[in-house]
């Protein structure tokens, strides 16, 4: 086989399942796993418990003014504020929630081997599922953001590999 040819098979991507996924892990997956099983997790039902801040107050009378007000508002902010008033929160599937079990169950194996990636994955997953700073982490917890970064990337190479070795599908 010429060394061209075999440079070119090297570089070429997984081959792909019939439902367009490829058949074996890479980092790049399991982060995207990672994330989605940390936005599932925040779209479960809340815990039973003291309810959250904010609707406590009795209904208020709305005033003529007010309705006029609200009447003379451009189109737009009239959308944005339905919008905003009529929001409705879509529940996880059972799928979803069976591959965020599957997902939490990883880090669990990742803690296993060495605890402080799993931290470092753990948290930087949440923090990227709730949109929120990874920079201002690594500030909180006085970290280095390039060791932060790489022992992110040694972990998710090593469960990439270790799903591969126990033929775990893609998904």
């Amino acid at each position: 086989m010429e060394p061209d040819a075999k440079i070119n098979a090297l570089e070429a991507p997984f081959p792909l399942q019939s439902n367009g996924l490829p058949e074996r892990w890479d980092a790049e997956q399991v982060a995207k796993a990672l994330i989605k099983a940390f936005v599932t997790l925040d779209r479960l039902p809340r815990s039973r418990g003291p309810r959250e801040p904010g609707g406590h107050w009795p209904r208020h009378q709305v005033e003529w003014a007010d309705q006029l007000a609200q009447a003379e508002l451009g189109e737009a902010e009239r959308r944005d504020r339905a919008a905003t008033l009529n929001r409705s929160e879509l529940r996880p599937t059972s799928a979803e929630i069976a591959q965020m079990d599957a997902v939490i169950d990883w880090l669990r194996q990742l803690r296993l081997v060495d605890s402080g990636m799993a931290l470092v994955t753990s948290l930087w997953a949440a923090r990227t599922a709730r949109g929120r700073s990874v920079k201002a982490l690594c500030k909180e917890k006085k970290w280095a953001p390039h060791t932060f970064y790489r022992k992110r990337a040694k972990a998710l190479s090593y469960l990439a590999s270790w799903l591969n070795d126990r033929n775990i599908l893609v998904f």
